[in-house]
């Protein structure tokens, strides 16, 4: 596995500062100074005129008089000079530089153009750039401070990315009251060539870091942060703030779900699907980040609280009630051995003690409250206790914690009466909060957090396997419409589409005169409603253009005259293509609901469900998820908004059709996957009711693709690729199936890699792997499939499949190349699987677009390397390594 680009950045060997200041109190002095008492690495200064800054330590004129390789370069040289620093970097191969040159003499435009000057340079000399006149960043535990911030920051365990310089230099001022470390402080506020997406990939794979904070203002490129995202989130907990919550978009829209979905919606969905959990605040940021290291402990949602007094339990239970985390049921058993108890006031939850001893008994209660199975979360409030104190409080905690394997959070209420305890815990890793509130706020991040990540392992193919739309029908509606100039689907046409993909829709006539609707009637059956057929109205009703329940002949030819006169009055530039008939639907089970998809300009397509009808806007009642979509996340997208209460029975009103509904949620995720075109769908009302589901009414916007767009680029999050499945057979007729890896192969990728002789692991991971990790299992299958590709190769034995070989590619930085790796079962070599893997991976990577796959192998692993050669790949010598080789092959 080759290093990542940001190494050089994050963990340099040797770091050249450049400046032209003057005397030991310089910027670049002090900096040079600073880093040679905390970097173990070297250290050199670049200053045309003194050769003494450093003391004993040589100054160097020019970058390229330095000795030896520089993997880090950091400008401070007035800004006029920056550019011949970049050439003369470029020159000696340094190709990461970070620039904390002030701009203090440019402005506006200015400012803009000579930082754009900059950013195109660094790129067109392949440098990868920090700044100009930014913050920087900071790695505390190896001592990089490529920063002018002068804060001492501890060393800790949490990363934190920000957009904003000033939101890094407020958060290391609080850290250090605080006494908060960091594993890594970064700013993105001015980056070339570094991207958020990057970073994420690079802290996955960082041992100094276990929690990732992020101050976001925006995202640009959508998917390679939310790929960031969600490789990270397997295997560390991320916690993400976004400005911007309520800087939606005021114009005009076609659809209701256009006009119903802001930005911050979408942004929400993409980090639930990511398995990331959102913060509103700064302070709650650092809050959910101070209970994350008990993370992995989190089995669900149902809370037990145990309190000192009456008033701070109903305190929790309030915030627990706005925060939707329902409060644990307490089993018969526990409530008979709380009752027991002589200290504690109530046996069932809260459960409280009003005589505000930290005694035996309320140590034993947290015991009872903790071993009981319908309690998932513990949270125990104390205030300053009166009488005795139990002098091991902290340490019987974290034994309760222990033995229950439940997440335990404390609320320590008052100041120096409860500070030796609160210290106490917190020594022993037990988050705790100073408020009620704020411990249920933690305990509602860390099971958000347990939900999301049931979202993120969720890998759903576009289309159910049982299912098969016409989508060739579909796609050449939507190129005639497009052909002819238009952009919006008429009715018939947006109702066939639909009807493509098996969404059920009402029968219906477009008619052009009286006569003609009144045929139409009789055809569909009494009563009818007639909707008015026009491109340039979308939302008929607004201009009359809906007459409903028409019982007989008579009022048909009379509601077509009055609802062509109305339109023509009401929009007289409107284009009357005919009057739409169709049968009235009528059930007093009806439930009117609005189902869409919205094209999102940074996440892509988005599905919409919520309350339907004339009066949606005002009902504002919907939820969105990010496709493609899966039973489960159907189902979860149902029960989201407020009108998913509509859907159960209700006095006299039986159950609507779940079911139903599910199904047809399915078929708009495909519509979603399959159909790029799509830029705004919506389905309102979409009438369900315990039998079945009928559309009345879409609308479809479609517009023309950007130019070489392959299949599924316009999605964020990529649909399990079921088109790279294939069958194939050995030559001494043993069948194989080869398919791309998902989630839920974790123990057969387990078996496989423990079934590997000590040599093939050596081979395949280059370093002894004795143990198979829950977060190596993660990696390896719960990939994205945008940026990456696993084939696996499976068998049918007795007991079931068995994995004999997989094959694996991972894109580069550079978006046009990948590396890859191969390894078959021992039992399995020579029997052709590992050629066919290869094959079917680089015949992947092409059609990807991909340019070169390369990779490294060690040198004695001949067998590795005959594959390689007959597969057309050139093998070089590495140069820094004589026991590896560096193969590649163009695609």
């Amino acid at each position: 596995m080759k290093k990542h680009y940001l190494t050089h950045f994050f963990e340099p060997s040797s770091i050249a500062i450049i400046g032209t200041g003057d005397g030991g109190d310089s910027i670049e002095s002090k900096l040079a100074e600073r880093l040679k008492e905390q970097f173990s690495g070297k250290v050199w200064l670049v200053h045309p005129r003194h050769r003494s800054l450093l003391g004993s330590n040589k100054v160097y004129e020019t970058i390229d008089q330095v000795p030896g390789r520089i993997d880090l370069a950091i400008i401070v040289t007035p800004d006029s000079l920056v550019a011949e620093q970049l050439e003369r970097c470029a020159g000696v191969g340094i190709d990461s530089v970070v620039v904390l040159s002030h701009l203090d003499d440019r402005d506006g435009f200015m400012r803009s153009k000579f930082v754009e000057g900059l950013r195109k340079q660094a790129e067109s000399l392949g440098i990868r750039m920090w700044g100009p006149d930014c913050y920087g960043f900071v790695r505390p535990a190896l001592g990089i401070r490529a920063t002018l911030d002068n804060v001492n920051i501890r060393p800790g365990k949490i990363a934190l990315i920000s957009h904003s310089g000033a939101i890094c230099r407020a958060v290391t001022d609080w850290a250090k009251a605080n006494g908060v470390g960091f594993s890594t402080i970064i700013s993105l506020e001015q980056a070339a060539g570094v991207y958020a997406g990057d970073i994420l990939d690079y802290l996955v794979i960082d041992q100094q870091t276990e929690c990732i904070l992020i101050y976001a203002e925006g995202v640009q490129d959508s998917r390679g942060f939310l790929s960031g995202l969600r490789g990270v989130a397997r295997s560390k907990p991320v916690i993400v703030m976004k400005t911007g919550r309520h800087g939606e978009d005021s114009g005009q829209h076609l659809s209701h779900t256009g006009a119903l979905i802001g930005n911050d919606y979408v942004f929400d969905a993409a980090l639930e699907r990511a398995g990331i959990v959102r913060a509103n605040s700064l302070t709650d940021l650092f809050l959910a980040a101070r209970a994350f290291p008990i993370h992995r402990s989190v089995r669900g949602e149902n809370i037990g609280i145990i309190s000192h007094g009456l008033g701070p339990a109903i305190m929790a239970c309030d915030k627990a009630f706005d925060l939707g985390l329902p409060l644990a049921q307490l089993s018969n058993e526990s409530s008979v051995k709380l009752a027991q108890l002589r200290s504690m006031d109530a046996s069932s939850n809260p459960v409280y003690s009003s005589r505000f001893g930290l005694n035996e008994e309320f140590m034993e209660a947290c015991e009872i409250i903790a071993k009981d199975k319908s309690v998932d979360f513990l949270v125990v409030v104390l205030t300053p206790p009166r009488g005795k104190v139990l002098r091991d409080v902290d340490e019987r905690l974290h034994r309760i914690q222990k033995a229950s394997f439940k997440p335990i959070v404390v609320c320590c209420m008052g100041g120096d009466n409860i500070a030796s305890i609160r210290k106490s815990l917190q020594e022993r890793g037990i988050p705790v909060f100073s408020s009620p509130e704020n411990a249920i706020k933690a305990a509602k991040y860390l099971t958000t957090y347990f939900k999301n990540r049931t979202y993120l392992i969720q890998a759903p193919a576009s289309m159910e396997q049982h299912v098969s739309p016409d989508i060739e029908g579909a796609r050449l509606i939507i190129e005639g419409v497009l052909q002819e100039g238009r952009k919006v689907l008429n009715q018939m046409e947006s109702r066939a589409v639909l009807k493509a993909f098996n969404i059920p829709i009402n029968p219906s006539w477009n008619t052009h005169s009286a006569n003609e609707a009144l045929v139409a009637a009789e055809s569909v059956g009494f009563p009818v409603a007639l909707k008015i057929n026009s491109p340039d109205i979308s939302h008929k009703v607004d201009f009359s253009g809906v007459s409903l329940n028409v019982m007989n002949a008579q009022a048909v030819r009379s509601a077509y005259k009055k609802l062509v006169d109305d339109v023509k009055q009401t929009k007289p530039d409107a284009r009357i293509e005919g009057v739409i008939v169709e049968h009235m639907v009528t059930s007093a089970a009806n439930r009117e609901l609005l189902l869409g998809i919205k094209n999102d300009s940074i996440f892509g397509p988005v599905i919409v469900f919520g309350h339907g009808g004339t009066m949606v806007e005002v009902m504002n009642d919907i939820a969105i998820s990010l496709p493609p979509l899966n039973s489960l996340l159907a189902k979860t997208l149902i029960q989201s908004p407020k009108v998913s209460k509509m859907l159960d029975s209700f006095r006299n009103m039986p159950a609507a059709n779940h079911a139903e509904l599910e199904r047809i949620i399915l078929r708009l995720s495909e519509i979603a996957c399959e159909l790029p075109w799509v830029r705004n769908l919506d389905i309102n009302p979409l009438v369900l009711n315990d039998k079945s589901a009928m559309v009345l009414d879409a609308v479809i916007e479609v517009d023309y693709l950007p130019p070489a767009q392959r299949r599924y680029e316009h999605m964020a999050i990529h649909p399990y690729p079921v088109y790279l499945e294939t069958n194939w057979q050995m030559k001494n007729g043993t069948d194989v199936v080869i398919r791309p890896i998902r989630p839920e192969d974790a123990e057969l990728e387990k078996a496989f890699i423990e079934s590997l002789s000590e040599r093939s692991r050596y081979y395949r991971f280059m370093h002894n792997v004795k143990r198979v990790t829950p977060e190596m299992l993660a990696r390896f299958t719960q990939i994205d499939y945008h940026r990456e590709m696993a084939l696996v190769a499976l068998v049918k034995e007795p007991g079931g499949w068995h994995e004999i070989g997989v094959s694996r590619y991972v894109l580069n930085p550079d978006g046009v190349s990948c590396e890859f790796a191969v390894v078959v079962s021992d039992q399995w070599h020579r029997t052709g699987i590992g050629y066919k893997l290869m094959e079917l991976l680089i015949e992947a990577a092409r059609n990807k677009g991909l340019k070169v796959m390369d990779g490294i192998v060690l040198r004695d692993n001949v067998p590795m390397r005959k594959l390689a050669r007959s597969m057309g790949f050139e093998i070089r010598d590495d140069e820094k390594d004589e026991d590896i080789v560096y193969i590649a092959k163009k695609l």
